[in-house]
């Protein structure tokens, strides 16, 4: 029986990313896009179980990210067990995150190459993705000339199990 409001309620799919160039998983988890909550927001959440390096170059964006790592440890919430690399700015700054941590990325700030170098035991991560301020289409723009061109479309496989298991994929 459909309720009054079931328009409020998304039940993410399990989607998984995988780089075409040698396979390897780059996201394993739950996402929620506009087309699921009719509002222009996406969000991510995945265990991450062992380490792994993105393929995404430094770039900017239009809209407001945020990025977030945290231990699974339920019992007690500073118990990281990893290690996460993440870059920022057009020098490149190295961060090195060995604890809890959330990154908030603006419109226009430079970041990534990222890398998750050390999983002693599964950690969270999550992403957010904001609309655009202006209204406008998002954009994703990588900021070295050597990487102009570069689609994360092109690059990876994608997967949503949750169609699958519905025959739908």
């Amino acid at each position: 029986m459909a309720g009054k409001y079931d328009k409020y309620i998304a039940h993410p799919p399990h989607v998984q990313m995988r780089l075409k160039a040698d396979k390897s998983v780059i996201f394993d988890g739950l996402w929620v896009g506009k087309q699921l909550i009719n509002y222009d927001f996406s969000f991510g959440h995945q265990f991450v179980r062992k380490p792994f390096k993105g393929d995404n170059p430094a770039h900017t964006h239009n809209f407001q990210e945020f990025l977030a790592w945290y231990g699974g440890n339920p019992d007690d919430p500073d118990d990281f067990g990893g290690e996460v690399v993440f870059y920022l700015g057009e020098e490149l700054e190295k961060h090195v995150f060995t604890k809890p941590t959330v990154i908030s990325l603006p419109p226009g700030l430079v970041h990534c190459p990222m890398e998750i170098t050390r999983v002693d035991r599964p950690i969270i991560q999550i992403e957010m993705m904001l609309a655009p301020p202006s209204g406008s289409p998002p954009t994703r723009e990588p900021f070295f000339k050597k990487d102009k061109g570069f689609r994360p479309d092109l690059a990876m496989d994608v997967t949503n199990f949750s169609l699958q298991k519905k025959g739908k994929g």
